[in-house]
């Protein structure tokens, strides 16, 4: 219980630094891709997972497109999913995804969204996007810019869906949750 409140205290607190962050610091620097990734990560950690996943003994694959990505999920290898490891893969076309835990798409793959989300309709893979309408597209969480701050919007209707739930603590901090 006490390890639960701990990582549900990590997880508001990145987040809180997340959304603090002026914009200018953020701009499209090695340090923004890396938040993006961790963010990623603790969506996933702070998702409830089906029974049959979580009683899969294969490492956790979270994915992503872009080369300027890499570098930071890459970073993620060192991490635990659960009780599980992470892979982290870097995809180059939608017909990879299904196996993948979570994929990270980001606004210069913009043109691989309708794709994507045929690839993943109805299963339990986390979605995450900076691009703009993400969410209200049919994505499960779009991280998003307002003010020169980062926060992020949560589709709910998708992640149920998918089989997904998330952690009531992250709802909270959403800047918007469509139901």
């Amino acid at each position: 219980m006490k390890k639960a409140n701990l990582s549900r205290q990590i997880l508001y607190s990145l987040l809180v630094v997340f959304v603090l962050l002026p914009r200018s610091s953020m701009a499209m620097s090695q340090n923004s891709f890396d938040l993006k990734a961790a963010f990623t990560y603790n969506f996933a950690k702070f998702t409830q997972w089906p029974e049959s996943r979580l009683n899969t003994p294969s490492a956790w694959k979270i994915c992503f497109f872009g080369n300027q990505y890499r570098d930071s999920f890459m970073g993620l290898s060192k991490k635990k999913l659960v009780t599980q490891s992470i892979t982290a893969i870097q995809l180059s076309e939608t017909s990879q995804i299904e196996q993948c835990d979570v994929v990270f798409i980001d606004a210069n793959s913009r043109d691989l969204t309708r794709r994507l989300f045929l690839a993943v309709d109805n299963k339990p893979i986390l979605t995450v996007s900076d691009i703009s309408g993400f969410a209200v597209q049919g994505g499960m969480i779009e991280i998003v810019e307002k003010d020169k701050r980062l926060f992020f919007n949560i589709n709910i209707k998708v992640l149920e869906a998918s089989g997904l739930d998330i952690s009531s603590q992250v709802l909270k901090l959403a800047l918007e949750v469509k139901r």
